[in-house]
């Protein structure tokens, strides 16, 4: 799938899997925009994402990543006040919209979840002794190219550059379920739980 650039809906109350990880959600935002695509998890990746995701083994062939970028005013390399307060308002949209897509998936019967971007942890399963990378992922699953920023690898987006917040989510739920769901969310608020 090509990437799309989308506006999508956020839940108005915290969604109840975000409360249980106890994070402190500020941002008052209605809705993010942000980039997206839909991925058959490639040959190279199934290894590490069952060190990722240890529940998954042998689903691998099902699994399905969706990569997302939000734009953001400051370049993500700078080290700056300003720069640290937008990368956690990314991160707690971020949050907003993934377990919001999680929570959705599930109620449908479909594993799903996402990882930290911060730590690359899974959040919703038990978390394996690998760490998922967001940036590596982008290069492998887009050809995004990465550039070296000292010890650590750094996300370009071919649009906007550094000025960018990447972060994934995966489930084993067919394509056209996940397209409809992405749909909804675009559409409108999330129905009450």
């Amino acid at each position: 799938m090509e990437p799309a650039v989308e506006k999508f809906s956020l839940p108005t109350t915290l969604p109840k899997r975000l409360a249980d990880l106890g994070v402190n959600i500020a941002v008052q935002q209605t809705s993010v925009v942000l980039q997206y695509s839909i991925h058959l998890c490639p040959r190279q990746m199934k290894r590490e994402l069952r060190l990722v995701f240890p529940s998954l083994s042998g689903k691998e062939n099902d699994l399905l990543i969706i990569p997302t970028f939000q734009k953001t005013k400051s370049s993500m390399i700078s080290y700056d006040a300003e720069t640290q307060i937008e990368k956690d308002e990314k991160l707690e949209l971020f949050y907003r919209w993934g377990t919001d897509l999680v929570e959705r998936l599930r109620e449908k019967g479909f594993w799903a979840d996402i990882t930290d971007p911060m730590s690359g942890a899974a959040l919703f399963s038990t978390s394996g002794p690998s760490l998922y990378p967001d940036v590596e992922s982008a290069e492998i699953l887009l050809r995004y190219r990465p550039f070296n920023l000292g010890s650590c690898f750094v996300m370009s987006h071919p649009n906007w550059g550094t000025h960018v917040y990447p972060a994934t989510a995966f489930t084993l739920a067919p394509a056209d379920v996940v397209a409809r769901v992405l749909a909804d969310m675009q559409a409108g608020p999330p129905p009450a739980r």
